[in-house]
């Protein structure tokens, strides 16, 4: 009965705050008919939070808790299968750094839903995690309507936000129908797992930091929002240690809060299939130790293009270091070289940088395709190679200078 009458739930998403009442049903003619039972939520205030808590399934009850604030937990919350949550407009919880914990696992057949009181995108605020706590998880949950007013002075919004420092693992989860971001990750130093999630419905599937791009998942989807791309936006970070940036559903694209940019002083490998749109004035930068293995496959090649598919739409590919691993090939670079003063090319090395690069199209370019700095006395690149390249509309295909 109770699966019954939450899988009807979830399809309305509508509750009812006077008396919810339960559905006659009957298996065939032959059955008795069930007495209606009038059962109402537990309405939980707003110090409810500040002390450890076990939220338990009602079976009878289509919608277990309302919650009516913005309420702050600084403990440990433990949701149990099964358990709906409904929020009120402007709602939400808001995990407070390592005092407190998230741990709402659900199963397939008994899923935790935290929802709005409106079935509306943006009825309540969402989940807001500032807590570093290791176990916070959540599985077999889904989190529908929420996104709606900010949860802070940053003006951070989604159905799910992960801040500075903060941990989470989602897993088999449903995350739809957010008036702005399914996921919210914006900040560095989080610790965020993805595996076997639905982000669908939403204003757009993330909105999560560049360094976060190697934590989403192949096992996830992303498709069927109103922009189906997973957004990256720079604060201040950069990747350090060795990362896969993996090919999933969408493409991703590089936004231009704070000037995104994709930094590297480690090794970024992007895998073959993925598509990656840049904004205006946004770039990718290998700097020092860094490297970048940006290798796909005929079949699979890695597209890098502009958001805008005009030329010098975005700046293009710096790269200053001498990793062995730098590696172009089986790409297709297109809409670079913004500013070409100052971007002399789709892809630009400094003195003495190394690449191979193969088997690339540059393509409808404001700039060279490669542009390369030489120190003094050299007329080539010794840590440079190319072969297979193709150039179309661009003012120049390969040119180094002192």
């Amino acid at each position: 009965m109770k699966k019954l009458l939450k899988n009807l739930f979830k399809s309305t998403t509508l509750i009812m705050l006077s008396a919810l009442s339960l559905i006659a049903v009957s298996c065939s003619s032959d059955d008795a008919v069930e007495t209606p039972v009038s059962v109402e939520p537990i309405q939980l205030d707003c110090d409810y939070f500040l002390e450890n808590r076990t939220l338990v399934d009602n079976p009878a009850a289509p919608v277990d808790y309302i919650v009516s604030c913005n309420a702050q937990v600084r403990a440990n919350l433990i949701i149990e299968p099964g358990v709906v949550i409904a929020f009120t407009p402007d709602s939400g919880l808001n995990f407070f750094e390592t005092v407190s914990s998230i741990h709402a696992v659900g199963t397939a057949d008994k899923p935790i839903v935290f929802t709005g009181t409106q079935a509306t995108r943006g009825s309540w605020r969402g989940l807001y995690i500032d807590s570093g706590n290791a176990s916070n998880i959540m599985e077999h949950v889904t989190v529908s309507y929420g996104g709606g007013q900010a949860f802070n002075s940053n003006g951070d919004r989604g159905n799910i936000i992960v801040y500075a420092g903060a941990a989470l693992s989602l897993k088999n989860c449903n995350i739809i129908q957010s008036e702005t971001s399914g996921l919210n990750a914006v900040y560095s130093n989080a610790n965020i797992t993805l595996q076997n999630n639905n982000f669908t419905g939403n204003a757009h599937p993330l909105l999560i930091n560049t360094v976060y791009a190697t934590q989403t998942s192949a096992t996830d989807n992303y498709a069927g929002n109103d922009l189906d791309r997973v957004l990256l936006y720079n604060y201040s970070a950069e990747f350090q240690t060795p990362s896969v940036w993996k090919n999933i559903n969408v493409p991703y694209r590089v936004t231009t809060l704070y000037g995104a940019q994709v930094n590297a002083r480690g090794e970024l490998t992007i895998e073959p299939g993925v598509i990656i749109e840049m904004a205006a004035g946004t770039s990718f930068n290998i700097r020092d130790t860094g490297g970048l293995k940006m290798v796909g496959t005929a079949a699979s090649p890695i597209i890098i293009r502009g958001v805008n598919p005009v030329a010098g739409a975005w700046n293009g590919i710096k790269m200053d270091g001498t990793n062995p691993m730098n590696e172009i090939g089986f790409a297709q670079i297109s809409n670079a070289g913004e500013d070409p003063g100052n971007n002399r090319g789709a892809v630009s090395l400094w003195v003495n940088t190394k690449l191979y690069i193969h088997d690339t199209e540059l393509k409808d370019l404001a700039s060279c395709g490669v542009y390369g700095r030489l120190a003094g006395g050299q007329t080539v690149n010794p840590n440079y190679s190319s072969s297979n390249l193709i150039f179309s509309n661009a003012p120049c295909t390969e040119f180094f200078e002192y």
